[in-house]
């Protein structure tokens, strides 16, 4: 082979790697747009109880670092879409994208609801919510959910923790 031969053969090679790797990009780009217009609530509400959220601790919110924490988080969402529709296209199975983005989006929710439920003066207790959810879930069907302790869910922040008084002191055990 001569080196136009080779340069001919290297030139098609990449000309061919690169038009394939356009199409597939497309194609994520396509699965993409849905999950990235449902990330855009999911950023604003965020925002907006992060920010009530931390007026309420009494912190002081600052416009640049609120902005700088929005706009990581964008950049964030833009990676694991990108992640799971090209994965989900690469190994062409939809439910990779599906738990991806839906392990990302529980996540955000939790973090939307104990902010909103912070501005209240409220907290949720997620490991209690998480067994419950998965109790219930591993019992045949027909479950009766009337046995589940709601009150337990959510509960008041100042609510001394056991074995602590009300200054968050430990206390001894009466015998």
């Amino acid at each position: 082979m001569s080196t136009t031969d080779t340069s001919t053969f290297t030139t098609i090679t990449a000309s061919g790697i690169a038009t394939a790797s356009i199409v597939f990009f497309q194609e994520a780009v396509t699965h993409m747009l849905p999950w990235l217009i449902c990330a855009i609530p999911l950023i604003l509400l965020d925002l907006n109880f992060g920010i009530k959220a931390a007026r309420y601790r009494k912190e002081a919110v600052r416009f640049s670092r609120a902005f700088r924490r929005t706009f990581g988080k964008v950049v964030e969402y833009f990676a694991w879409v990108c992640f799971a529709a090209t994965a989900s296209l690469a190994f062409e199975v939809k439910w990779v994208e599906m738990v991806v983005l839906g392990a990302v989006y529980i996540n955000e929710l939790a973090s939307i609801i104990g902010n909103y439920l912070e501005t209240k003066g409220l907290k949720v207790n997620w490991k209690y919510v998480v067994n419950t959810v998965f109790k219930l879930g591993g019992q045949k069907v027909g479950v009766d959910a009337s046995d589940v302790d709601s009150s337990q869910f959510i509960e008041p922040i100042n609510k001394p923790k056991p074995g602590r008084n009300e200054k968050g002191q430990f206390t001894k055990k009466k015998k």
